[in-house]
């Protein structure tokens, strides 16, 4: 038996989601990974535990506090628990199981003093959400502050819209808005917004810009809507200052399918809300799950990690 700590550095670094993702990796149909996550002192855990439960049902399920999660290792071949960005319990955890640690660590976060902690618990480094623009760095500086610590880097996963992508439902929520179409449709993920001002013949153009998006446009601006409904990348219209729009554009929307959500607020302040939203967005979605999937199998190098599991910690 082997167990895999997923740490960080700091919260939402995308622990959940790797941890979810290796979980299918590092499985097999007859020899399922176990997974489950590990709760600090008076810490609440539920939504991350829902989450593995509802991706990842035929998953033996070891969530507890850090004291008990030895004992509720199963005997499947791979445990992976979910730990936390504090150091000295995810050692615990490491000793208590023998398990190795995996350190996530988001781009320009300082790894150094972090790495020397774990010892040979450590299994190895992912550097997560790192941007496209500075890709160089996997090939040059990030690497050779590790090397020269005789760390593996396991890989960089890149910054990805998806996984930042809130639910429809969860948007409406948070800005205290009212469905008037679509409300079967609130576990769709939005990746975009656009606001809609002065458009009329470019409007399709300008909606097309980007894909899967809910547009924020005001609510008496019947031709502003239209254009939006009519474009085959917008996924919901906010329709902001309270207004409920025209009973045309409401049966356009039905016809395509097109949630219309009314929103208290300017179309400025709507937008403007909406940047509060991120650090609420989960990874509940089975899209994220198959999204991450994709990522760790295109940047992580599994069979280096899974080699690593398979050696037994030395010092």
């Amino acid at each position: 038996m082997t167990t895999l700590i997923i740490a960080s550095i700091s919260n939402h670094s995308g622990k959940t989601a790797l941890a979810a993702a290796l979980a299918v990796k590092l499985g097999a149909e007859d020899a399922p990974v176990a997974i489950g996550k590990a709760a600090l002192k008076d810490s609440a855990v539920e939504s991350d535990v829902g989450v593995f439960e509802h991706l990842l049902p035929g998953n033996p399920s070891i969530s507890g506090a850090v004291d008990d999660i030895a004992s509720n290792i199963s005997s499947t071949k791979i445990s992976i628990v979910e730990g936390s960005s504090d150091t000295e319990s995810n050692l615990q955890l490491a000793n208590d199981t023998d398990g190795l640690v995996l350190l996530v660590a988001r781009y320009g976060e300082e790894v150094s003093n972090v790495v020397d902690a774990y010892g040979s618990r450590l299994a190895g480094v992912v550097i997560n959400a790192m941007p496209k623009y500075r890709t160089e760095d996997a090939g040059d500086g990030i690497p050779q502050v590790l090397r020269e610590k005789g760390i593996n880097l396991l890989g960089c996963i890149p910054d990805d819209r998806r996984m930042l992508s809130p639910k429809l439902g969860q948007v409406a929520e948070f800005l205290e808005g009212q469905f008037l179409t679509g409300d079967d449709q609130s576990d769709q993920l939005l990746d975009n917004f656009l606001i809609g001002g002065l458009v009329l013949d470019w409007g399709p153009f300008y909606f097309a810009t980007r894909i899967n998006t809910g547009v924020i446009v005001r609510g008496d601006r019947p031709d502003v809507q239209l254009a939006a409904i009519q474009t085959d990348t917008t996924r919901a219209l906010l329709l902001t200052k309270g207004v409920r729009p025209v009973e045309y554009v409401i049966y356009e929307a039905d016809q395509r399918g097109i949630p219309l959500i009314v929103v208290p607020g300017s179309t400025h302040d709507v937008a403007e809300k909406l940047e509060g939203l991120q650090p609420e967005v989960g990874f509940d979605h089975e899209d994220k799950l198959h999204r991450m999937i994709e990522l760790v199998s295109e940047h992580l190098d599994i069979s280096a990690l899974e080699d690593q599991l398979a050696q037994p910690v030395t010092g």
